[in-house]
């Protein structure tokens, strides 16, 4: 039987590889033109019989001519992330470095959680995580792991989304206020508190971690969705009026839907002064650190006990690639507590093993990729890519809030808007309809105090305020064409 470098025919590795790269490379280059839709989505059953999926999987022999004919069917799906129209979602437009690290991973398949499986990628990792602790102000860990240290030192783990990030810093939370918890099960008095502005995985960890929704207490927020500090108090006396202990508070940096920051200094006093768990949720905003800007936005993060900071979001780096922070490494590494022998043993060390971190057991390698992109752009590059954004956005902002038909609920501080049309009605989730089934615009849409609105993620470096006026023109296009007259429907 051949092996994967074994010729066939004329194919190789190398040849196969080369397909890929151009056909990759002549997606780029049409996607940042602008060339063709942004996005366009054909009934599934189409794309699997375009694909030929079937005879594909029946017969074998995805190489040369056949594989540069499914990688061009396959990219002809694929909405272009690239296109500077891709305003929709926080995802990062990677860096081409990304794309060689998940290559260079891909092809040696290590692992990101055991030292003997891949001691580069695990450096490489423990270094990532030491960097950012740096940015957040608390102490790096000691490059001998093995050193005792009376002070308390920050560590991490780079996880596969901000989810499971946020989840894992609930159970730490979790295992400090309740230690047993892995024997005895879950104590039945926990809360947490959190604003309604929250990403729904906070719930959604609530769930896993056996509490339930009903366990998490809505912190009170301005018309913006911003948590008011002078009403936490109250907020906690609920909790314990209720008979319930507060495991933790979570607060954003930004918030979701229209990105703000909650104020984390008054938040962290707050915390600090009951000795309760802090966890920002910066999975969208948390790249406002690296800069010297707008890490104002973030003042008072040194106070909390837990970060998540998405990379596949404001970094450049393609999905997934999140860091999870925390101030006390000990925190962390005592949080859960199974026993595994052939992996959990005392063993001669020359690094660190990172499985006892994390929810995963094997772990992908997620350090190589940021680090190659950090290491490309330089942190000046990085920081300025996200300034960049940050004032693309300002910049749009002013321009909706100067058209008389357009309006726009909050100022932006990061890199997400929400606008909306100055009509009669909710025609917002069906206008999007509109633009998606055009093609030429991505948009996502979010609702804050009941109203729907259009939603603004600007991650592209190729989009510009020419961009956002061509979106207007297309919104205006649409309404004019579909609903005459001052109040009709979409």
């Amino acid at each position: 039987m051949n092996n994967m470098f074994e010729t066939r025919g004329d194919m190789s590795f190398q040849a196969d590889a080369e397909i890929i790269v151009q056909a990759l490379n002549n997606f780029y280059e049409q996607s940042i033109a602008g060339e063709g839709r942004v996005i366009q989505q054909p009934p599934m059953s189409a794309l699997i019989a375009e694909m030929e999926l079937d005879s594909l999987v029946r017969d074998g022999g995805l190489a040369g001519k056949k594989l540069a004919q499914f990688i061009d069917r396959y990219l002809a799906a694929i909405t272009r992330i690239y296109h500077p129209a891709n305003i929709a979602h926080q995802q990062a437009v990677p860096h081409y470095m990304a794309a060689l690290a998940g290559l260079v991973d891909n092809f040696v398949s290590s692992d990101g959680s055991i030292y003997e499986f891949g001691p580069a990628s695990v450096s490489i990792e423990y270094f990532l995580i030491n960097w950012l602790l740096q940015k957040v102000g608390w102490r790096p860990a000691p490059l001998n792991p093995q050193r005792a240290a009376d002070e308390i030192r920050g560590g991490g783990i780079l996880t596969n989304g901000g989810s499971l990030a946020n989840l894992t810093a609930l159970i730490a939370a979790r295992t400090r206020i309740a230690p047993q918890v892995w024997r005895e099960g879950n104590p039945r008095d926990l809360a947490l508190l959190a604003p309604a502005e929250t990403h729904y995985s906070i719930a959604r960890a609530a769930g896993i971690m056996g509490m339930g929704h009903s366990a998490v207490y809505s912190l009170e927020t301005d018309g913006r969705g911003v948590i008011i500090p002078d009403r936490l108090p109250a907020a906690y006396d609920r909790i314990e009026a209720d008979g319930k202990r507060a495991l933790a508070l979570v607060a954003n940096a930004g918030s979701t839907a229209v990105g703000l920051y909650d104020p984390l200094q008054e938040i962290g006093a707050f915390c600090r002064e009951r000795d309760l768990w802090f966890h920002v949720d910066g999975a969208h905003g948390g790249a406002a650190l690296l800069t010297n800007k707008h890490r104002r936005l973030l003042q008072g993060i040194e106070l909390a006990d837990s970060l998540t900071i998405n990379m596949h979001k404001l970094m450049r780096v393609t999905a997934l690639c999140t860091a999870l922070l925390v101030r006390d490494a000990q925190s962390l590494d005592q949080a859960f507590t199974q026993k595994a022998s052939y992996l959990f043993y005392d063993k001669e060390q020359p690094g660190f093993d990172f499985h006892h971190r994390t929810v995963e057991c094997t772990k992908s390698v997620l350090g190589l990729k940021f680090f190659m992109v950090l290491a490309a752009m330089g942190e000046a590059g990085l920081a300025e890519y996200i300034e960049r954004q940050f004032a693309l956005t300002a910049e749009a902002y002013d321009y909706l809030q100067s058209l008389a038909d357009f309006e726009c609920p909050v100022e932006p501080q990061c890199n997400i808007l929400c606008f909306r049309v100055k009509v009669a009605g909710d025609i917002h989730l069906a206008l999007r309809d509109r633009l998606l089934a055009r093609g030429n615009y991505f948009v996502s849409t979010a609702a804050l105090n009941g109203e729907r609105y259009l939603r603004l993620t600007l991650t592209n470096p190729a989009t510009s305020l020419d961009d956002i006026k061509g979106l207007v023109r297309e919104i205006r296009e649409v309404l004019d064409s579909d609903r005459p007259g001052d109040s009709p429907e979409v």
